[in-house]
Order: C-alpha cells, then sequence, then structure tokens
C-alpha cells in the first residue's frame, strides 16, 4: 500500500496545516483548508508555499492519497478554472450570504453605503484596500453591484493571498504541468489527491456487532 513512500506523505500532509507554520487557516465548514492571508508572520512563508505545492504534486504522481483537504476554489485555480463568488460558500459563508443577498432584484445595496474597498485588519492596524481603482471613492449602486460582489469575491479568493497560491502554483506546476492537470474538474481532483471513503454496505453489515439490537432492528 506504499509503505514510507505513503507514510511519509500522510505525515507530511499534517505538518501542512499545523498552526506553527501559519501557512494555512480553516473554511467556515471546519473541514477544508485556505491559504492565510496572514502567513507572513512565517518570513520563509512562500517558500513553504510552494514545497507545499510541490509535495502534493509529487503524492499524486506517486499516487498517494494525502490528509488535507482545500476550499473548492484552490482545486479550482490549480486547473485553470475560472473563479465565482458561488465559491467563497464553503470558504466564508457569511460573506457568501451577504453578497447573494445584494444580487436579490428586491436588495436595497443604496443603504449599505459601500464602496469598492474592504477594510482589512492587521493585528489590530485597520488598512482599506481598493477592489478597483480609487475604489473608496467608488459607491456601490443597482447598477454596478454585480460587478462589486465579482470584484470583492475574487479579492477574498486570490487577491488577497496571492503570493501564497502563486508559490503554491508553481511548486506544484515544476512536478505535474497545468495543461496536463487541466484534462480533471477540481472535483476530480481533489478526488486525486485526497481520496475517498469506499464504504461497501454488505461489508459493513457482515462486520457489526449487534448490542441489544438485530439486522431488523428499527
Amino acid at each position: 500500500m506504499g509503505g514510507l513512500t505513503r507514510d511519509f506523505f500522510i505525515e507530511l500532509s499534517k505538518e501542512m496545516f499545523n498552526a506553527g507554520y501559519s501557512l494555512f487557516c480553516k473554511s467556515d465548514n471546519g473541514s477544508s483548508y485556505m491559504p492565510d492571508a496572514k502567513s507572513y508572520v512565517q518570513p520563509d512563508h512562500l517558500r513553504y508555499f510552494k514545497f507545499v505545492g510541490r509535495a502534493i504534486a509529487k503524492a499524486l504522481f506517486e499516487g498517494c492519497n494525502l490528509e488535507c483537504y482545500f476550499v473548492k476554489s484552490l482545486y479550482k485555480m490549480l486547473i485553470g478554472q475560472k473563479l465565482s463568488f458561488k465559491d467563497l460558500e464553503d470558504f466564508d459563508n457569511n460573506l457568501y450570504v451577504g453578497l447573494n443577498w445584494c444580487l436579490q432584484p428586491h436588495s436595497d445595496i443604496d443603504a449599505l453605503y459601500e464602496t469598492f474597498s474592504i477594510t482589512n485588519d492587521y493585528f489590530g492596524r485597520p488598512e482599506i484596500v481598493d477592489l478597483v481603482p480609487a475604489g473608496r471613492d467608488v459607491d456601490v449602486t443597482k447598477d454596478n453591484k454585480e460587478y462589486y460582489v465579482e470584484r470583492k469575491a475574487y479579492f477574498h479568493l486570490y487577491k488577497n493571498v496571492q503570493q501564497q497560491i502563486d508559490s503554491f502554483l508553481a511548486g506544484f506546476y515544476e512536478i505535474i504541468p497545468r495543461d496536463l492537470i487541466s484534462v480533471f474538474t477540481y472535483k476530480e481532483l481533489e478526488l486525486l489527491i485526497s481520496g475517498m471513503p469506499d464504504f461497501k454496505i454488505a461489508d459493513l453489515k457482515a462486520s457489526t456487532n449487534y448490542n441489544g439490537y438485530t439486522a431488523n432492528s428499527p
């Protein structure tokens, strides 16, 4: 089943999410990971991301599944698929719900007094980031709300962690070129990297010990 090589990749994949390295943060659902925008607290964080990309590609090349699950957007970027605001749902559900409300015909977007900018928190120090050139001076209206949703989603999924993701992708493509990996869908790629438990009902029935119940109990 792979022996030491498999064990090596399993242990390596666990260390990727070690909080001490500050490389990844958990998504809202708590079962997948996204590059941490504050990973720069680790001086070598970009080298680590490149190494992680290499390690995942090498494990894929060797046919070894890893114990790592990423947000949908990261798989889509690996295969070169365009992102959409719906990709936020499994990463930041509150933001997704808010942006989805903005797109509804009845939403009173003017009442939010939003601009094409966000305020990022850098360890207690707020910093305004424009989503478009001079975005802090551009009001969000019912006429441009679709573009606002697109730019805000793109910022959170990619621009806010661009250096981290670009380093990750560069490492991955060193082992498996983009044109080869792009033949898969993002769901297929997730399956190839992380695998999926294969439950056989007949085996479960044959190996189940009943305590106080029988196979015919409700």
